[in-house]
């Protein structure tokens, strides 16, 4: 288990638009990508060294979300932790 800080890639515009610094994003795989999702829309894709150990402990059945701790334009930054 672990917290890990990065910037969403490929981020909606729409998505982005609408969130504000705290909000809290539930990490989903989506085919072969690991997503942050705010309700049922795709906010962006969730890079990191550590995608590797994301996408395990997703499949084991660990939860992840996404807190927004820093918006500037269309750069997102995010801390994912297990819940």
């Amino acid at each position: 288990m672990f917290t890990e800080v990065t910037i969403l890639s490929s981020p909606n515009s729409a998505v982005i638009a609408v969130l504000t610094v705290g909000a809290i994003l539930v990490v989903a795989l989506s085919g072969q990508r690991v997503v942050a999702m705010h309700g049922s829309n795709i906010a962006g894709s969730i890079t990191s060294a550590r995608l590797a150990d994301i996408i395990q402990c997703i499949n084991a059945g660990q939860q992840y979300e996404a807190r927004v701790t820093n918006i500037s334009g269309g750069a997102v930054t995010v801390e994912v932790y297990p819940v």
